[in-house]
């Protein structure tokens, strides 16, 4: 019988999986091909079609059902860009101006303590009649700081500055086109607050500065240690240090700052713990569980990362909560769909494909391999198991757990090199090694931070203090840890692809090659486990330089 992390099974992608090419055919063509309306269409047409041919019996009708399915989304997807997505062209062809624009703020940058501006995305809700097209166009916005006035989410401003496209390539700019932002205001100047921020986001800015303050009792001697947690706990990285930065992203542990899929599970599973203990029903354990998180995904900025991790952990618990067949590569699954549903150019970010490789890894190679490992894990086979004594089982639990552990971060690392070389210009792989030191203290220092807020907001402030200093503890051992290891030879190498379209094939194929093996069910005889390493040594021999980007 197969183990449960071999019997996974996904309908979804079938369709979730054209719907991403149409959408990555839409991007990389959008001057050319049929309007949305057109495709729209087309793919209604072959969706009746595969229904109509769903009952059909026999090899062929199954053929034809599943193709025709397969190309309505593809369509679709394609269509939904092009509707979603403004017309390229009409960007472009703004020309630097001064401007006087009303927007609403959809996001603000946490700035750096001695910054001067403060930036942000936002739209235009409004501008004087010569630049009407540009009302409903997202903007990135770079304002001077005022203390009488700073931009909070979902309030309204006019400002004035100078207006431009975003027409520049590599770095943040690629960033921003991807997010399907075009249009950059800088050097500007808030005019007036034109309308205040709702009640909610104005309620989570507050409550992320009272969090802040919890977070820093007893830390105020140590600020550099007590930016380091901030940047965990509340995703503030631009309190790091330009010395700190370098040194996470060379030794690949980065994300442990991103709020994203490791912050979010390791606060789900403290907030779990704790209502577990309050001896709650299981079924409202779970829902209050994610409510809760959900509180703190908004408090923290609401940023793609967060959701996106909210909703992989919102349907693996929902098929628990109706008591319906789920499985985690189902639930990434469902989760990639109403992503990019919600903001399809999702898709193109560095955030989206990262954390979906990642994760997928993780699922469907990372959990397999370490079931074989432990099967393989039997120190003392030949003793009967009542003579082990009082040590032994201690050894094996020990091992165990190591095994697991260095499974998810094996899998994690080979899938995400390609995306580090191609995004990052770097070659880490003192990550493995790094990751599994780093993950578990970060892990710990998450629940410590939990455990401080939920003693604060209640009014325990000794008991919040002793965990933000163990907390503190934890993260100086890490931080050491990280700048001692980025100085050992080899831990990492400026590396970059020989062609602009070698990181995105590369992604791709580690995708391909993730679900082909979890459909051959990684057997041996077929490559098993040497997929995926196979592919990140033919890539870093053919496709990789190595040394400086000149």
């Amino acid at each position: 019988m197969l183990p449960p992390s071999l019997r996974l099974r996904a309908p979804v992608l079938w369709l979730l999986l054209p719907f991403m090419a149409g959408l990555a055919t839409a991007e990389a063509f959008p001057e050319t091909g049929p309007e949305a309306a057109s495709l729209l269409l087309a793919a209604l047409g072959l969706a009746g079609l595969a229904i109509w041919q769903a009952g059909r019996p026999g090899l062929a009708g199954r053929v034809f059902w599943g193709g025709s399915l397969a190309l309505a989304a593809l369509l679709a997807g394609g269509a939904y860009l092009r509707w979603r997505d403004p017309p390229a062209d009409r960007m472009r062809s703004v020309t630097q101006r001064e401007a006087e624009v009303e927007l609403e703020v959809t996001l603000v940058f946490p700035p750096a303590p001695q910054a001067r501006n403060v930036a942000g995305l936002g739209f235009v809700t409004a501008a004087a009649p010569h630049l009407r097209e540009l009302v409903g166009q997202r903007v990135h916005f770079s304002a001077i700081r005022k203390i009488s006035v700073m931009p909070e989410r979902s309030a309204r401003y006019r400002l004035r500055g100078v207006l431009e496209a975003v027409a520049g390539t590599g770095g943040f700019d690629d960033h921003l086109r991807n997010l399907g932002v075009r249009l950059r205001l800088g050097r500007a100047q808030i005019v007036a607050e034109t309308q205040p921020a709702r009640w909610f986001p104005a309620w989570c800015e507050r409550t992320g500065e009272n969090l802040e303050r919890v977070l820093q009792r007893g830390l105020e001697r140590h600020p550099e240690t007590a930016s380091v947690y901030l940047a965990m706990m509340l995703g503030e990285k631009a309190v790091l240090s330009v010395e700190q930065r370098n040194a996470y992203m060379r030794s690949g542990t980065f994300h442990v700052f991103s709020v994203s899929g490791l912050h979010v599970a390791a606060i789900a599973a403290a907030i779990l713990g704790l209502l577990t203990l309050a001896r709650l029903p299981p079924r409202w354990t779970m829902v209050l569980g994610l409510m809760i998180l959900w509180l703190y995904v908004q408090i923290t900025g609401a940023s793609a990362a967060t959701i996106r991790a909210w909703l992989m952990i919102a349907f693996l618990f929902s098929s628990r909560i109706f008591r319906l067949p789920g499985n985690p590569l189902a639930a990434l699954a469902l989760s990639a769909v109403v992503t990019l549903l919600l903001d399809p150019r999702q898709l193109f970010t560095t955030g989206f494909q990262m954390s979906y490789l990642v994760v997928l890894a993780l699922i469907v190679m990372g959990a397999p391999l370490a079931e074989r490992w432990k099967a393989a894990w039997r120190p003392f086979a030949d003793l009967p198991e009542i003579n082990w004594g009082w040590w032994r089982p201690g050894v094996v639990w020990a091992g165990r757990r190591f095994l697991d552990a260095f499974a998810a971060t094996w899998a994690a690392s080979v899938a995400s090199a390609p995306a580090s070389i191609g995004y990052f210009g770097l070659f880490s792989p003192g990550a493995l090694l790094a990751n599994l030191v780093v993950v578990p203290l970060a892990s710990f220092a998450l629940f410590a931070g939990v455990a401080s807020l939920l003693s604060g907001l209640i009014g325990l402030t000794p008991l919040s203090t002793v965990f933000n200093h163990a907390a503190a503890l934890l993260i100086i051992a890490m931080d050491w840890l990280v700048r001692a290891g980025t100085q050992v030879p080899g831990m990492f190498f400026p590396a970059g692809f020989r062609a602009e379209w070698m990181p995105a094939a590369a992604m791709a194929l580690t995708a391909a090659l993730l679900l082909l093996g979890i459909g051959l069910r990684w057997a041996r005889d077929r490559g098993g486990f040497w997929l995926m390493p196979t592919l990140l040594a033919l890539a870093l021999i053919l496709g990789v330089n190595f040394g400086p980007r000149t």
